[in-house]
């Protein structure tokens, strides 16, 4: 048997994703199966249970949003096929409740699985290694944020490896959030935790599908559940999202760029309204205007950096191809 933990963002990832899906009825065929047992401890089904209602009604609204996108484009472009697009639509909104009703379906299944997993209680022995991490900078305290959950998960995910280690043939971690625990290739941990993966027998996975596909066969599995296990086109409104964030994180590392320029005394500052421009000057009003975007920006989210040449480059990539898949050309990356 394996043992698998899966971090809180992979689980409420999994409830609310409809690409994820395929991902829970997996684990439930493995678990049911005896291939796996499925380590919880109880900080995740704390913060599961905190943040599930927000989950669902993120959903609803996600629903909702997209299906008066689709309906305004429909209305404006619909052409000769307008009027039976239209009344697809509309039953398409009756059913809406419904959809939203299957995230509720959805996490009652995680629950089930919760109650089947080996629940495990943090010890402070692991918080006070998760502490250790923190004052020595070691991730995921390496983004200078507060990971606190972050390193306890990691501290107890090892702490029960080391007392069951001959219990259980692998033990594998999953997470996606590669910002606080993997490397640059985010397929990998970070350098920081080699003393927690450090060997055969322990593994780290940035997805739930790498994390299980020797254990499963696909084809057959595929079959046996009648759907694709390619990921789902995803909806506009995440897209946007998505879109929304790269734009004020490059924005962002561009603004601080340009404030280490001004210390530096490569720009210079000049009063609101003076008749001068270019790269080397920046209007006090303008200045003004943009520490108080900076700001906005700070508090909206959690990392914006510093980034190492290989993640600026993968924010780069993100927004310009977002951008291509909505209509713009490619390397469009105005901020």
């Amino acid at each position: 048997m394996h043992l698998i933990m899966l971090d809180t963002c992979v689980w409420l990832d999994m409830s609310s994703q409809k690409a994820e899906l395929p991902m829970l009825t997996a684990l439930e065929h493995l678990v049911e199966g005896g291939s796996i047992q499925i380590l919880l401890p109880d900080l995740i089904r704390t913060e599961y249970e905190r943040n599930k209602d927000k989950v669902v009604e993120a959903t609803r609204k996600r629903l909702a949003s997209e299906f008066r996108v689709v309906r305004g484009v429909v209305e404006s472009f619909g052409g000769e096929g307008k009027e039976a697009a239209l009344e697809a639509l509309n039953d398409v909104n009756h059913r809406l409740p419904i959809l939203s009703e299957a995230t509720h379906n959805t996490v009652q299944r995680v629950f089930k699985l919760f109650d089947m997993a080996c629940e495990i209680t943090i010890s402070d022995s692991a918080k006070i290694r998760a502490a250790e991490r923190a004052i020595l900078k070691k991730a995921p305290f390496h983004k200078h944020k507060n990971s606190v959950a972050d390193a306890v998960l990691a501290e107890a995910f090892n702490e029960f490896r080391a007392s069951h280690v001959s219990e259980y043939e692998t033990f594998r971690f999953v997470t996606h959030n590669v910002t606080d625990f993997s490397g640059k290739d985010h397929r990998q941990p970070h350098d920081d935790f080699a003393d927690i993966f450090n060997d055969s027998t322990s593994l780290f996975f940035n997805s739930t599908s790498s994390a299980i596909e020797d254990l499963l066969d696909f084809e057959e599995f595929h079959y046996e559940y009648s759907f694709a296990w390619e990921d789902e086109t995803r909806g506009l409104q995440e897209i946007m999202a998505a879109m929304d964030e790269l734009f004020d994180k490059i924005w962002y590392n561009r603004h601080m760029n340009m404030i280490y320029d001004l210390e530096n005394g490569d720009i210079e500052i000049i009063p609101a309204g003076t008749n001068r421009y270019g790269n080397n000057v920046i209007h006090e009003n303008i200045l003004g205007q943009a520490k108080i975007a900076a700001q906005r920006v700070r508090d909206k989210y959690e990392d914006t950096g510093p980034w190492s040449d290989f993640e600026w480059g993968m924010l780069n990539g993100k927004l310009s191809a977002l951008r291509w898949v909505l209509g713009d050309e490619w390397d469009m990356l105005d901020t």
